[in-house]
């Protein structure tokens, strides 16, 4: 990977969902989106693979991205830009792993964004049905952006979005296409 990388990470179908619009997201992006490369990966909906999935994408390169997009489905309308994340983690991944505590004990209770959240939301507010987020959840989307923000040390942008379960896909390709675009505008 090089500097001018941008990792976009989603998830796998789970539960009984035939698909999931945050894994089709990154299948069908393109692979360069203005000057930068953009490097994929699907995550399983598993407390344990999803972090080695990731690990073992960031441990085969040696230089860090520019920007981490991951993203996840939620059930409420609009796309939401988490602002940050908690350290802890509850459910039952599709493993049969059942989770309840804090996703690493000698970390603090939350790790923010390095990027400026509200100037994305203002300057997008009024061409996309987006909200900030003050709440992650507890589930894998907040386990896998914990461990990511983590891994940065803040040395490059990590942003966690979440995309209404249902919509068409080429909307939110277009969607998440203008939310990069801001993202980059502001770095």
């Amino acid at each position: 990977m090089i500097k001018n990388t941008i990792l976009l990470a989603g998830f796998e179908k789970f539960d009984k969902l035939s698909s999931n619009l945050s894994g089709d997201i990154v299948r069908y992006f393109d692979n360069k989106f203005q000057e930068y490369c953009i490097e994929k990966i699907i995550l399983p909906v598993s407390w344990k693979r999803s972090v080695e999935s990731y690990l073992e994408f960031f441990n085969s390169t040696k230089i860090g991205p520019s920007l981490v997009i991951i993203m996840g489905i939620h059930s409420q309308k609009r796309i939401c830009l988490e602002n940050f994340s908690l350290n802890c983690a509850f459910g039952k991944d599709i493993d049969g792993l059942y989770k309840i505590g804090l996703i690493n004990i000698k970390k603090p209770l939350k790790l923010n964004t390095i990027l400026n959240v509200k100037e994305i939301y203002k300057a997008l507010k009024y061409s996309l049905r987006l909200s900030i987020s003050y709440f992650p959840g507890f589930y894998i989307c907040n386990y896998i952006y914990y461990w990511a923000l983590d891994i940065s040390k803040n040395k490059y942008p990590v942003i966690f979005i979440h995309i209404p379960r249902k919509g068409k896909l080429e909307d939110y390709l277009s969607y998440i296409k203008k939310i990069i675009e801001e993202i980059l505008n502001v770095c």
